[in-house]
């Protein structure tokens, strides 16, 4: 019979934490120059690693650690080793906040998913929805109070102690992104994967946050708990976005990505827009396809969006939203980032709308008559359906507020009225030179094609908008 108790097993993975972690987190802590720092804390946990390698197993404690016909490679001596690996590799506060979503959140999930197991995760069924929430539960309090205690330097105040909004931040993304990581089934062992994924997570969201937030007024939206809101928000979007099948799995992921960065610095009435152009977009793609198909005209593959057309259309707006904290918060990048939509979503409209036009289409170079599908043709309905999608863009901005984002002083409505006027204006810039380029390069060089003309589009018309916000502010 086996000596293994799993509780014990939990407790003692907990209890090390307990002990451990206060003493070698202070020894960490680099604000303290005297003191030792990663180094020490390496050596240490290479030695427990060695200890548990060779000694633990012959001991009454570690039989009952150890599982039933446990192979030498255990979590016993992999996970001291990986948490060396974690303080060698990452900053003190990542290791702490690791360290700590390891210990109480995979002892919860251990003993929860053991004796209340539930409902079985679609993508493990070794795992269970119970024991995935007890990580999330359990660890993210010791994630806050490791993160407070060895903080990240980036997110300190004047007197030396920590910001609030960014402990709390990291504890969540260090918590959630834990209870993900062990539920997967591979790559590797949890005991490495988990640690040294969370510390990862952490290393680059604090780099993220400090770049998007250090250099702006005082007076701003940009705040680091909307990171998560973003998270959370573009998570649903990607599963709906799988669901309804309009876009493939590249194409999602860079999508959700993009639409995490538009989040967090425009927040919603930014990525209202966003998701407007995302939705009325693919489904302009449907409007008439049989049609479209015949003449020649429609999109490859239904409309289904991939990776090349995501980032053909939003590569440029996302850029202006992370021009917008290099810039210490220069408002004019904002304006471009939305005149980047109106330009994608006129060209859009005037292509999907003007492909259904009775009217045979003219070249738009020499206004010759041309087949319905050629590189370049236009039509009045689509130069109205343009019109008709920039007039759109431009008044959701006007109505949910996104004209005064970035600007804390506020602005008058004259002046809003005309930003109205420049974001129109850029839309039908960026169409304009997406149907010159169409018909005179467009599929006629080495790597010209729909692609890079959409992506010229969206670059006109932003920096169209943001050059004509600077001049009028």
């Amino acid at each position: 019979m086996s000596d293994h108790w799993p509780l014990y097993r939990n407790f003692v993975h907990f209890g090390a934490f307990v002990i451990f972690a206060p003493i070698l987190g202070w020894l960490a802590d680099p604000h303290n120059r005297a003191r030792p720092g990663n180094g020490a804390v390496v050596a240490f946990l290479l030695l427990v690693t060695v200890l548990n390698m060779f000694v633990l197993p012959r001991l009454e404690s570690g039989r009952r650690i150890a599982r039933p016909n446990e192979p030498f490679v255990t979590g016993q001596w992999l996970y001291p080793l990986s948490l060396a690996i974690c303080f060698a590799v990452y900053p003190a506060f990542a290791a702490m906040g690791a360290w700590a979503a390891m210990a109480a959140g995979d002892a919860a999930a251990s003993l929860i998913g053991r004796n209340y197991p539930g409902a079985r995760l679609p993508w493990n069924k070794s795992k269970s929805l119970s024991g995935s929430l007890a990580f999330i539960v359990a660890a993210l309090p010791f994630c806050v109070l490791a993160l407070y205690w060895v903080p990240c330097r980036l997110f300190l105040k004047a007197n030396g102690t920590p910001e609030w909004p960014y402990v709390w931040t990291l504890g969540v993304l260090a918590a959630s992104s834990g209870a993900i990581l062990e539920s997967l089934e591979g790559p590797f062992d949890d005991n490495v994967r988990v640690p040294l994924g969370i510390g990862a997570v952490l290393w680059l969201s604090a780099a993220f946050l400090s770049f998007a937030t250090r250099d702006l007024p005082y007076e701003t939206h940009v705040q680091p708990e909307v990171f998560l809101h973003a998270l959370g928000i573009n998570a649903l979007l990607g599963l709906t976005v799988i669901a309804l099948r309009v876009a493939d799995i590249p194409g999602t992921l860079l999508g959700v990505s993009f639409g995490v960065i538009v989040y967090f610095f425009t927040l919603w009435p930014g990525y209202l827009l966003f998701l407007f152009f995302v939705a009325a977009g693919s489904g302009l793609s449907r409007v008439g396809y049989a049609k479209k198909k015949a003449i020649g005209a429609a999109e490859a593959r239904e409309g289904k969006r991939g990776i090349a057309n995501v980032a053909a259309n939003l590569l440029i707006p996302v850029m202006c939203c992370l021009a917008y904290p290099a810039s210490k918060g220069n408002p004019a990048f904002l304006i471009a980032f939305a005149s980047a939509i109106a330009a994608a979503f006129a060209d859009t409209a005037s292509s999907e709308i003007g492909a259904l036009s009775s009217q045979q289409p003219v070249l738009i170079t020499n206004l010759k008559k041309v087949p319905h599908g050629t590189n370049g043709a236009v039509t009045t309905l689509g130069i109205v359906a343009a019109f008709g999608a920039s007039v759109l863009i431009a008044l959701l901005a006007y109505g949910s507020g996104f004209l005064r984002l970035g600007r804390a002083a506020g602005i008058s409505s004259s002046q809003e009225a005309l930003l109205v006027v420049i974001l129109i204006a850029s839309g039908m810039a960026g169409t304009l030179v997406d149907s010159v380029l169409g018909a005179t390069v467009e599929d006629r060089y080495p790597g010209v094609g729909k692609s890079a003309v959409n992506f010229a589009c969206t670059l006109t018309g932003a920096g169209a908008g943001g050059l004509l916000a600077g001049l009028a502010a």
